[in-house]
């Protein structure tokens, strides 16, 4: 399958080819229902946004969009279980507050807590945007696990908080994490980011099709990542490979697919 795959992304940057296979993979695209593809790739948030096609929104602040993941509140990826552990250990550390970023209806903390034992006094903060915690609340009413939930419209309603998550949402911002970083009450002890692309050299975005709508999609280059993090005052604790995650971006400049993503735990350097 690998061979046959390298002979068709070769046969495919033949200019005839190209122009043919590009143009029926847009339409592909536009069309698309079912699991993540991507196309194109964009110098920034803005550009990736008005490239999409007008016949789905963008983003997940949509009423279709919103129910995806409402099934899936015990479901668990290999990529889980780095967070859980982590959790786990700060939790014993004596951390109380997390602010689980783009949280959708707080799945990791459903599915976590067949993991994890939460301390009584736990704080478990979901930030997303108003179409998905409409159905956050919705289904939190209806579910007694939900007592230690609570949701909140912007970041910085979260207050000051030990912990921030994130489970696959750090891709989808209109900021880097230095902006997002502004917008809370406070700098949690550490960071959990799960889940993230990472390209070895190349800053880019593209535009991911979700099946109901389309999302502008960041590919951040490691190096400067990491040196934005280390900027905020924090240091890595840990790092793990997300085998079962991969952007692969058809009839683009060679070099911007990625097969695998990554996830981290950083530490504030001041409470080392």
């Amino acid at each position: 399958m690998e061979l046959l795959r390298r002979i068709v992304s070769r046969l495919s940057r033949l200019p005839g080819v190209r122009h043919l296979g590009s143009y029926f993979y847009e339409r592909r695209f536009t069309a698309h229902t079912g699991r993540n593809i991507y196309r194109g790739v964009y110098d920034s948030f803005e550009a990736a946004a008005r490239s999409a096609p007008r016949c789905k929104p963008i983003g997940y602040d949509n009423p279709s969009s919103a129910e995806i993941y409402v099934d899936r509140l015990q479901r668990i990826l290999p990529s889980d279980y780095p967070v859980i552990y982590w959790l786990a250990c700060l939790f014993s550390a004596g951390c109380r507050t997390v602010l689980d970023l783009g949280g959708n209806v707080g799945n990791s903390y459903y599915a976590y807590s067949r993991y994890l034992k939460y301390p009584d006094s736990v704080e478990w903060i979901v930030h997303d945007v108003p179409a998905v915690l409409r159905v956050a609340r919705r289904l939190a009413c209806d579910n007694e696990q939900a007592e230690a939930l609570k949701f909140v419209d912007r970041c910085s309603d979260a207050g000051c908080v030990d912990i921030l998550l994130s489970n696959g949402a750090l891709q989808f911002l209109p900021v880097t994490l230095s902006g997002l970083m502004a917008t809370l009450a406070g700098r949690p002890r550490h960071l959990l980011i799960n889940r993230f692309p990472l390209h070895p050299s190349k800053d880019y975005f593209t535009l991911q099709s979700i099946g109901s709508a389309f999302c502008p999609y960041h590919v951040a280059a490691e190096p400067k990542f990491l040196d934005e993090v280390t900027s905020l005052g924090y240091e890595l604790v840990d790092r793990w490979r997300v085998p079962e995650l991969r952007c692969r971006i058809p009839f683009v400049p060679p070099g911007h697919s990625i097969d695998g993503y990554a996830g981290f735990h950083f530490k504030a350097v001041s409470h080392l």
